[in-house]
């Protein structure tokens, strides 16, 4: 049983040169009127990009949030009229918010190690009409679903434990009985497929190592998403400003470079994650239409220094599902998001300011 928390009132409601080929092909949808653009064929193919290749940078200055309860998100989520939150708290480590009043209409999950508490849990996103969000618990690799319509979480299933000391895992459900997600190797990383009815459940479907470059499961960190419709995975490299589009179908893989520093070779775990080093791609907003990532180009010790001297921001990066860079957005501010794709709105929880959340409405052009 879900211990709930007390953090809301629930008594309303329980190498080859620049090329953008593979641009979309826009067709009609004739079932609502509305024009929906189709990614052309993906090509296996390595193309090389610079920041001009996003046209200028929008500038984007946000809106406080208030909130009657305490909330500290390192984690977003919005899905239909939600806005979820996963909490640094030792209770009410979820908190599911009405749009746009922010009314707290469900708030559950206490930390610790005991049945049904949480060490390490996840928010994992699903385009299930009846499932608002699924939980993964790092720690013992269950699975929760949050059901939408009594918006608290119940025990699902348990994924494959792989014999290493760090079993990271970034889950897409592509319906209640099968998923993709990412996982560390003792070499790297790879994408796995998982059926909850076959045996065995789980089957290696992509090696994410990048080829020419030695590595471990550091190295290779990032950022998994995919679109269901469009059978398209994307994975996109915090030390390593590149992203792999892969094509569930055909298998075809597209590499896409862009000219930054990126990692140094040879470096062990330890160093790879010195607060040294330039990150990239700090999250990932898989939408319908486009994905969108988070994106710093700094070292940690830059952005620290920076939000000390109230030179705070981070860029918000929108792509089509070939890996087409879209536009470029510049927040001011810095910390975890999520995109609400109905409204283009861009919520943003800050660690470097006083304010918990902030709002970016994204124009229309």
């Amino acid at each position: 049983m879900i211990i709930l928390g007390s953090g809301c009132d629930r008594g309303n409601h329980s190498k080859t040169s620049k090329s953008l080929s593979n641009d979309s092909i826009v067709t009609s949808d004739t079932s609502n009127q509305r024009k929906i653009p189709v990614p052309a064929e993906l090509k296996s193919e390595e193309i090389h990009l610079t920041e001009e290749d996003f046209g200028n940078t929008i500038n984007l200055t946000g809106t406080q949030l208030n909130f009657k309860e305490i909330i500290r998100p390192d984690q977003l989520l919005v899905k239909d009229k939600y806005l979820i939150t996963k909490n640094i708290r030792q209770d009410s480590i979820f908190m599911i918010f009405e749009l746009p009043d922010l009314k707290c209409v469900s708030a559950f999950g206490v930390k610790g190690r005991g049945p049904d508490e949480f060490s390490y849990p996840k928010i994992i996103e699903t385009t299930e009409d009846s499932i608002l969000f699924y939980i993964y618990e790092l720690g013992n690799n269950k699975i929760y679903k949050v059901d939408i319509k009594n918006l608290n979480p119940g025990f699902y299933l348990t994924l494959p434990k792989h014999n290493k000391s760090f079993d990271d895992k970034q889950i897409v459900f592509t319906d209640d009985k099968n998923a993709f997600y990412s996982s560390s190797t003792a070499k790297g990383k790879m994408i796995y497929t998982f059926n909850k009815d076959s045996l065995p459940q789980e089957k290696e479907f992509k090696d994410l190592a990048i080829p020419g470059i030695k590595g471990s499961w550091t190295t290779f960190i990032g950022d998994f998403g995919m679109n269901k419709s469009y059978g398209r995975i994307a994975y996109a490299y915090k030390y390593f400003k590149r992203l792999r589009i892969i094509d569930i179908n055909s298998l075809a893989d597209r590499h896409i470079i862009f000219d930054e520093e990126e990692l140094a070779e040879g470096q062990n775990d330890i160093a790879t994650l010195e607060p040294t080093n330039i990150t990239h791609f700090w999250g990932m907003s898989p939408k319908p239409e486009f994905f969108w990532m988070l994106y710093s180009g700094r070292t940690p010790v830059e952005v620290q220094r920076d939000n000390r001297s109230n030179n705070k921001y981070i860029f918000v990066e929108k792509y089509d599902w070939n890996g087409n860079p879209v536009k470029r957005y510049r927040l001011d501010d810095w910390g975890y998001f999520c995109l609400d794709d109905k409204n283009q709105t861009i919520y943003l929880a800050s660690t470097a300011s006083a304010f918990s959340m902030l709002k970016y409405s994204i124009p229309d052009n």
